[in-house]
C-alpha cells in the first residue's frame, strides 16, 4: 500500500512553498513521523513526515522546486520498517523557523542572499514589517547585474598636454546650430 507525501497547510496566508532539501533518498526505509524533506516559506522552514513506515519509493519533486499546498512531494511504499525509537512527529505548526542575525529577510530570501554572496543589509526590504522577501533579493540580484553591464562604446582618454601648448576654447560654427522653427500660422 502506497502513502503519498503532500505539502501540508503551514498558515493561513501560505500557499506555496519551496523544497528546499530532501532528507532522505528515493529507496531508503523511513518511519512514520519521520522527517524526510525540508520546505521554506516565506515565513518559516517546515519539516514534512512520512506518512506511513515504509520505503521512500518516489520523490516527484526536486530541491528547489515551487510547490502548493497539497502537492505531492513523494510516496512511501512496502512493509512498516520497525523503529528501536520512534520519533515525535513534528507539528507543521511547530515548524523549526531559524534565528534571525541581522536584518529581517524570510527564510527563503536568507538562502537566495547567502547562494549569491549577497549582505542583506545592502538589500531594500518592502516586505511586511521591514522584512527582505526573495523578491526583494531577485530584484537587488537584477540591478547589480544591469550596472556590471560594460558601457557602450571604448572609453577614450585625452591626449596629454604639453606644458608649452595652448588649448584654444571651440569656435561657436563648430557647435550644432539649427535655425528656430518657424512661427505657427494662424487659421480663419
Amino acid at each position: 500500500m502506497a502513502a503519498e507525501i503532500v505539502v501540508p497547510e503551514v498558515g493561513e496566508s501560505i500557499v506555496e512553498a519551496t523544497v528546499a532539501r530532501w532528507l532522505k533518498r528515493e529507496g531508503e526505509p523511513v518511519v512514520a513521523g519521520e522527517p524526510v524533506v525540508e520546505l521554506e516559506t516565506e515565513k518559516a522552514n517546515v519539516e514534512v513526515p512520512a506518512p506511513r513506515s515504509g520505503v521512500l519509493a518516489r520523490i516527484l519533486r526536486r530541491e528547489g522546486e515551487d510547490v502548493r499546498v497539497g502537492e505531492v512531494l513523494g510516496v512511501v511504499e512496502g512493509a512498516p520498517v520497525a523503529a528501536e525509537q520512534p520519533p515525535a512527529a513534528p507539528a507543521p505548526e511547530a515548524a523549526e523557523v531559524r534565528a534571525e542575525e541581522g536584518p529581517k529577510a524570510t527564510p527563503l530570501a536568507r538562502r537566495l542572499a547567502e547562494e549569491a554572496g549577497i549582505d542583506l543589509s545592502q538589500v531594500p526590504a518592502t516586505g511586511p514589517g521591514g522584512r527582505v522577501t526573495r523578491k526583494d533579493v531577485l530584484a537587488y540580484i537584477e540591478r547589480q547585474r544591469a550596472a556590471a553591464q560594460p558601457q557602450v562604446g571604448p572609453e577614450v582618454e585625452p591626449a596629454p598636454v604639453r606644458p608649452d601648448t595652448r588649448v584654444a576654447p571651440p569656435r561657436p560654427e563648430a557647435e550644432a546650430w539649427a535655425p528656430p522653427p518657424p512661427p505657427p500660422v494662424a487659421r480663419p
